[in-house]
């Protein structure tokens, strides 16, 4: 099974192009909004969603076109951008002081600087998106961005939410954007239908276990009051190791189960009580 800097070497370089964009997005804007993204960007995440955009589009199609490859670039860094935005938004909202290791936007710029910076990366990202040959790509990631924004709304309106609700908040929290990845993935290769629809149950399963085990690391609050635990997150699992066995197999497919595993494996009860 590969690890985690396995699953990433495997499509290194596509990753390097996109962090590449992103580092200089700053460019195409005036002097001074250009330091303010300059800053954003100085440091990134672990780009968990054009991995998924990336591997997905593998999975159907290793050697793509050069027309392919360029659209699956593009198409990475404008999903980037989009979760970079609620990020930017996120850290606005709970007032936060620090993102991956440095000071928010909202930290060092304000509050309203902030939001106007938040506002320019979903802005960038939908030109990006419009310029593309098919425009289903950006169909799909305004559904999602409506989606995570309805989600949120309800999720800070409702402080204490039964099961049921629990589980749709952080599916359109985070499993909706995370399906629409590997769904964009299969599409820019031209994936059959029946394929586009597995990697996108597959994505949102995924984002059911990507949530679940993040909000029982954190200990959250609706989390633990409806009994929702790691061994559900598994159960999330199991579907979207099922959803994916009809694929052809290959080597990124197995980036895509090792994705899961690394996912899971991230809760370590010794860890969070340390």
């Amino acid at each position: 099974m590969l690890n985690f800097i396995e699953v990433n070497n495997l499509i290194r370089e596509e990753l390097n192009e996109v962090q590449y964009i992103l580092k200089d997005i700053g460019d195409d804007f005036n002097s001074s909004s250009k330091e303010i993204f300059d800053f954003f960007f100085n440091t990134h995440g672990k780009y968990l969603r054009p991995i998924l955009t990336i591997l997905s589009a593998k999975a159907i199609k290793p050697n793509m076109t050069t027309e392919q490859r360029v659209q699956l670039i593009n198409l990475c860094v404008a999903i980037e951008l989009i979760h970079s935005a609620s990020l930017v938004h996120d850290d606005i909202i709970d007032n936060d002081l620090l993102r991956r290791g440095q000071k928010t936007l909202n930290s060092v710029y304000g509050r309203k600087i902030a939001v106007l910076a938040g506002d320019t990366l979903f802005a960038k990202a939908f030109s990006i998106l419009s310029s593309m040959p098919s425009k289903e790509s950006q169909v799909i990631m305004t559904r999602v961005v409506e989606k995570m924004c309805i989600a949120e709304i309800e999720q800070a309106h409702n402080c204490e939410v039964s099961k049921e609700d629990y589980l749709r908040i952080i599916e359109g929290k985070t499993a909706v954007f995370m399906s629409a990845c590997c769904k964009i993935g299969a599409l820019v290769v031209n994936a059959e239908k029946q394929q586009i629809s597995s990697l996108e149950q597959y994505g949102l399963n995924l984002g059911m276990v990507y949530q679940i085990t993040d909000d029982c690391i954190d200990d959250d609050y609706n989390s633990i009051k409806n009994n929702i635990t790691i061994e559900k997150s598994k159960e999330f699992v199991i579907q979207a190791e099922e959803c994916i066995k009809s694929l052809e197999e290959s080597i990124y497919k197995d980036g895509l189960v090792s994705f899961l595993n690394y996912v899971i494996d991230s809760y370590n009860p010794k860890i969070k009580k340390a």
